[in-house]
């Protein structure tokens, strides 16, 4: 792993007091290019926050946004607790960040997709892992590769899976930098400092550090 190549993405994102574990994501979906109907679960129009604004595009036809708590017209309001009243083989991507981790049937949840995604469609997203308790309204479950690995693959045809991290430093900074947020310089000296520990420590170990010591987990799956 080189682990400075992306690091004034990283410095960028702390000054901005953007979570370890986003700015992984931010990261990833930079290489996502959407087109065809897109759909994204958890977000709302016009927000800062919505991954769908941080993907390369194409040809977009539609880009539709959900999330069960919030009412808003634009909005299509659906629980993937139960089922959706959304049309079938419809959508190319289902973006799918920081919410599994919120639903208690995760099982349903994926049929729900699986039946709103067209054929070859893709099913792309990401949950913390090695990451605090947040309640949106409830925070449930933590999930790993290799649960991913299984739990998509019985229903999905192909399912790719990759460990966000750098190691144990780097996840001590993620933790403590809930507390430390709104002093931008000491959180560039922390994970600075954290992030050269890590590269160090990855000398004298055979495995990646992020595959033991992940804050998040991103997956894509195709239908």
């Amino acid at each position: 792993m080189n682990y400075f190549k992306n690091y004034f993405f990283f410095i960028s994102g702390i000054i901005q007091g953007k979570s370890l574990c986003r700015i992984f994501q931010n990261l990833e979906i930079q290489n996502v290019i959407l087109s065809g109907n897109i759909i994204e679960f958890g977000a709302e129009p016009n927000s800062a926050k919505n991954f769908s604004k941080l993907a390369k595009k194409k040809k977009i036809k539609k880009l539709d946004f959900s999330d069960k708590h919030l009412n808003h017209r634009d909005i299509i309001k659906a629980d993937l607790n139960k089922n959706i009243n959304i049309k079938k083989n419809f959508y190319d991507t289902v973006l799918f960040f920081n919410v599994m981790e919120h639903l208690v049937e995760i099982n349903n949840a994926k049929n729900q997709i699986y039946k709103i995604l067209k054929k070859k469609g893709k099913l792309i997203g990401s949950t913390p892992f090695l990451y605090r308790y947040h309640g949106a309204p409830s925070d449930y479950y933590r999930f790993t590769s290799s649960f991913y690995k299984i739990f998509f693959r019985k229903k999905f045809k192909s399912v790719k899976v990759k460990n966000l991290g750098f190691g144990p430093c780097c996840l001590c900074y993620s933790i403590l930098s809930d507390f430390t947020k709104k002093i931008p310089l000491l959180n560039i000296f922390l994970f600075s400092v954290s992030l050269i520990i890590d590269c160090f420590l990855s000398i004298f170990v055979k495995y990646k550090l992020n595959d033991i010591f992940p804050i998040a987990v991103y997956f894509e799956a195709k239908k």
